[in-house]
């Protein structure tokens, strides 16, 4: 959690001691970017991606773009990574897939993908503490890579392919296989970027970062990397062309692809709701079809996630948080003994951040097509407000927690004052599917697991149709109801993102 709003001021490049440079700078800033901590003037032509050191990015890097790169040294980079899978394919059926074999053993060890939390991308919900790819996964690998010999096939063209036919390899999981591999490459990239910005680097072991040969296996190694001053641990960048919202050969993919090229040769009727596992069960059962599909991606080619126009708000949120911030600050130090006035605190949080989305042009940032009335994901309107209140909360002396775990589910925010004073807030866009039942239910059951009597639920309004105006005067209305059904206080809050005209229009 960030509870202050400083940053440091004099280039940490020179200060090469840590302990030093810290004991110089208050820790406590508000989350910042690989640029900033370094003081780099980050520009839109610089190759790499500068991530955000405490929050993890929502992006993933698609090896099927390093695949595709003009780049030769790249291409031989996927080259290597291929070697690796179909070395363990030869490994495997060298065991006759018998488990108790050595190479069945040996097969289950390299198919073992430690999560990269150096990269800073990737699911996480409120730090770039990651969860890994462990044994379990390594055992449905092996096991997807068992049916493939079975039916004949030794080898894969792409070994995103088993995301295919796997349940358990989502992007996340491709995106931390392809770092694993080209951890070692990805280091010395790191490193060249540091040389060229006279960033500081120190001597950090590595999980996963040097392979064996000789023993056949990956070792932890230590390497010269820049290091985040705030928790010492190690910092690798990598490409920005790299990264995508979604792998280009995914499930989801195969899936589009099935629906509207293999329906009438493969004779069966497709749902769009299909569930990724009957989405498997298709590939394992037709794996020409998987082949032609793999080859129609190659031809038809992919694109990268654009970094700096970020149309979905995946990266930019931070930035934009504190500019919003800025623009309308709240008053610092306010009195707060009572759940009352924390109450009164979160509400006026909501209306200096209400300010800046309506009347101060913000809404345009939630918006990534304002034609088609296409938002940002509700997870990113989230982010951006967490920029923001965890600045206000900072001034105030508030402990602000995201994603509590209740033991019921995560709550979204979660504020915290002297005395242990609590309340709950809950923050949903209007055409959210289970609006309704945030309101009444999930807001009540969080309330409930951490003992907490007041909550506010915020309404973010991205429609202006019939049944969503009459949800939007309902609110107080619901909100009462739960509120006296359940013996607790649940307020309402709106914040209004439609698109506004300008002055000179209105």
């Amino acid at each position: 959690m960030i509870l202050a709003d400083r940053y440091p001021r004099t280039p940490m490049r020179r200060h090469h001691d840590l302990a030093s440079w810290l004991a110089r700078h208050d820790k406590a800033w508000g989350a910042m970017y690989f640029s900033e901590i370094f003081e780099i003037e980050y520009k839109a032509e610089f190759d790499w991606f500068d991530p955000i050191l405490e929050n993890d990015t929502l992006l993933f890097v698609d090896p099927f773009l390093i695949f595709a790169d003009a780049d030769a040294a790249w291409q031989r980079a996927y080259d290597e990574i291929m070697d690796y899978f179909q070395s363990a394919f030869k490994l495997l059926a060298s065991s006759k897939l018998n488990q108790k074999h050595q190479y069945f053993k040996r097969t289950l060890s390299l198919m073992e993908f430690p999560e990269p939390r150096e990269f800073r991308l990737g699911f996480a919900s409120k730090s770039s503490e990651g969860s890994g790819s462990g044994p379990g996964l390594a055992k449905k690998v092996v096991e997807a890579m068992s049916q493939a010999i079975r039916r004949g096939i030794e080898d894969i063209e792409h070994f995103e392919e088993l995301g295919i036919l796997v349940s358990g390899i989502n992007k996340d999981r491709i995106s931390d296989i392809t770092c694993d591999l080209l951890k070692p490459r990805l280091i010395k990239y790191t490193q060249n970027i540091c040389h060229t910005h006279d960033v500081p680097m120190h001597v950090r072991k590595i999980r996963h970062s040097h392979y064996d040969v000789a023993r056949s296996r990956w070792m932890d190694a230590e390497h010269l990397v820049p290091v985040d001053p705030e928790t010492d641990k190690p910092i690798l960048l990598v490409p920005k062309r790299f990264l995508r919202e979604l792998p280009t050969l995914s499930s989801d993919n195969w899936g589009e692809f099935l629906d509207t090229s293999l329906r009438d040769d493969l004779n069966i009727k497709l749902s769009q709701g299909m569930k990724k596992e009957e989405i498997i069960a298709l590939a394992r059962a037709h794996p020409d079809a998987v082949r032609r599909w793999v080859q129609y991606m190659q031809e038809r080619g992919s694109s990268a996630y654009d970094v700096d126009s970020d149309p979905k708000l995946h990266v930019n949120w931070q930035r934009l948080a504190r500019d919003a911030a800025n623009e309308s600050p709240i008053e610092k130090n306010p009195q707060i003994s009572n759940a009352e006035d924390l109450l009164a605190f979160a509400h006026t949080a909501i209306t200096h951040f209400r300010d800046w989305a309506e009347k101060r042009g913000g809404w345009r940032v939630f918006w990534r097509d304002v034609k088609d009335f296409k938002t940002i994901p509700e997870s990113n309107m989230q982010l951006l407000f967490l920029g923001v209140l965890e600045r206000y909360c900072a001034q105030a002396g508030v402990r602000l927690d995201r994603e509590v775990e209740t033991g019921r589910g995560p709550v979204d925010f979660t504020f915290t004052s002297a005395g242990d004073i609590r309340i709950l807030l809950e923050m949903k866009k209007l055409t959210h599917g289970e609006f309704w039942h945030g309101l009444r239910t999930q807001t009540l059951t969080y309330m409930e697991s951490q003992d907490v009597r007041h909550a506010i639920f915020l309404a973010v309004r991205n429609s202006m149709s019939k049944p969503m105006k009459e949800r939007w005067m309902k609110l107080d209305v619901e909100a009462t109801t739960a509120s006296e059904s359940n013996s607790c206080t649940i307020e309402v809050a709106r914040i209004d993102i439609m698109p506004k005209e300008s002055a000179s229009k209105s």
